[in-house]
């Protein structure tokens, strides 16, 4: 039998590093996945494979309510960017070594508004896995 642990979800508020006034619906994480490569024989069966590393991208908007707090550019090494969600026990998702893009829009809905987009690298440890993403859960306040 499955076994009857609770999950916590992760749903609802969230911060991203230390912003907390994230506009509703638009945390989202995505992933391109690493281009697989095959060593093929003659038939086309394939005699090996390989596959490049997958790369993260977390995407927010916030609502810009003076010029001071957004600066629009792009970051080579933002250092790491942290998803915590709403729930203790709920899982946080941490990306390392991001680069860091920040853009506008403006819309009569939401006024002007700031995209952040992280980037992870790809990076993988000796064992072949990726080192640039890691999971854990947050704790009780």
């Amino acid at each position: 039998m499955a076994d009857a642990k609770k999950k916590v979800l992760g749903w609802g508020k969230c911060t991203v590093g230390a912003h907390s006034d994230i506009v509703e619906g638009s945390t989202s994480l995505s992933v391109e996945e690493g281009q697989e490569q095959e060593a093929l024989i003659e038939g086309g069966e394939a005699e090996g494979r390989k596959k490049a590393p997958d790369k993260y991208t977390l995407t927010y908007n916030r609502r810009v309510g003076s010029a001071s707090e957004v600066e629009v550019g792009y970051t080579e090494d933002a250092g790491d960017i942290t998803v915590t969600p709403e729930e203790a026990g709920a899982i946080c998702c941490t990306l390392k070594g991001v680069s860091k893009h920040v853009a506008v829009k403006f819309d009569s809905t939401d006024g002007l508004v700031a995209i952040y987009t992280y980037k992870t690298k790809g990076k993988v440890g000796a064992d072949g896995k990726l080192t640039d993403i890691t999971f854990a859960a947050k704790g009780a306040a």
